[in-house]
């Protein structure tokens, strides 16, 4: 039953009656041979294990969101930020009295995608974004209830990568030198309160090597020491964990490739992750449960609310989600 709902994102269910064109994931996630695969965490086998501890009572929502950028000079010309959605429910000593709870994705019009998986997932009305979870699935272990992909706007595409990465390329004869600026996305600064941690941190130059008569890089210097590849014609450097401040001077990283003949300019890759996300960072989702049984009565002078619909039923309450964002194809020329 899995695999039809692993593949229903591509076919394309649009979240609301709006439609949107929907660019493919195959394209923007075929580069296998990058330091990392950007392949979302569904189509493998660990598709859970990316996600946060879901061990508190009552409803628990996990998100992995996977980002990717590309960038030339700097600036970010293009990103997606698709992502999965994991549920588990716990009943701990106060057992349910239902076999099924109503949520809602809060910030659901920023989807440009979505599929839920219909082993357990219902939708609820005709407006998007409400739904019926049998929690009898869930009970026994988290299970990924959605996969989505989150509308980007070309004009706000900055606005998502955590990391700038900036590269200044000098070709010379037989060497080539590449200065990599990388610092905290200023679009996003704003909206922290304070440094940003950001785990498993992996930069990588690759000269081009593709092009038989351009100059294959024999050796490499690199400050701080890196990790030389000569037969993928790259330095690596494995940073673990770093803290970026907002304002701070962007970091630098140094390399000097030499070549018996002229080198040919290559591409910077980017490995990352950040864990314990806050809701600034990403898609900006969130899950609200139905809360019956506690309603209070209606007002008769509050503004209509076309979110509020089942407010005749109960309380819609914010569930605490556990939040990863991690890269993807994360690209500088």
């Amino acid at each position: 039953m899995m695999t039809p709902f692993l593949s229903s994102l591509a076919g394309g269910q649009p979240p609301t009656a709006a439609q949107r064109a929907f660019p493919g994931m195959e394209r923007s996630e075929s580069d296998t041979t990058s330091i990392r695969s950007g392949r979302s965490s569904v189509a493998g086998g660990d598709a859970l294990s990316k996600h946060s501890d879901m061990g508190q009572q009552g409803l628990n929502v996990s998100m992995v969101e996977t980002i990717s950028a590309w960038f030339e000079q700097g600036a970010i010309t293009r990103a997606t930020v698709i992502g999965e959605m994991a549920l588990a429910h716990n009943a701990g000593n106060f057992p349910s009295t239902s076999n099924s709870e109503s949520i809602r994705i809060d910030n659901f019009s920023a989807l440009e995608k979505v599929a839920p998986n219909p082993a357990f997932i219902t939708q609820q009305g005709s407006q998007g974004g409400e739904y019926s979870v049998n929690l009898t699935n869930i009970s026994h272990g988290p299970q990924i209830a959605f996969k989505y992909q989150v509308h980007v706007d070309p004009s706000t595409a900055s606005s998502y990568a955590p990391i700038i990465l900036s590269p200044m390329w000098h070709i010379q004869p037989t060497q080539t030198s590449v200065i990599l600026s990388y610092s905290l996305n200023p679009a996003i600064a704003s909206a922290l309160d304070g440094p940003l941690r950001i785990s498993n941190v992996v930069l990588s130059i690759a000269m081009d090597i593709s092009d038989v008569s351009a100059g294959k890089p024999s050796a490499c210097q690199s400050k701080p020491a890196g990790t030389f590849s000569r037969e993928r014609g790259a330095i690596t450097w494995r940073l673990g964990d770093i803290t970026l401040t907002p304002g701070a001077a962007p970091e630098k990283l140094l390399a000097r490739f030499v070549t018996e003949t002229q080198g040919k300019q290559g591409k910077v890759e980017a490995k990352w992750e950040i864990g314990s996300a806050t809701e600034s960072l990403g898609s900006g989702l969130g899950v609200s449960v139905m809360e019956t049984g506690g309603a209070s009565a209606a007002d008769p002078f509050a503004d209509d609310d076309p979110s509020a619909s089942n407010s005749s039923l109960g309380n819609w309450k914010k569930v605490i989600v556990g939040r990863r964002l991690v890269s993807g194809t994360y690209l500088a020329m």
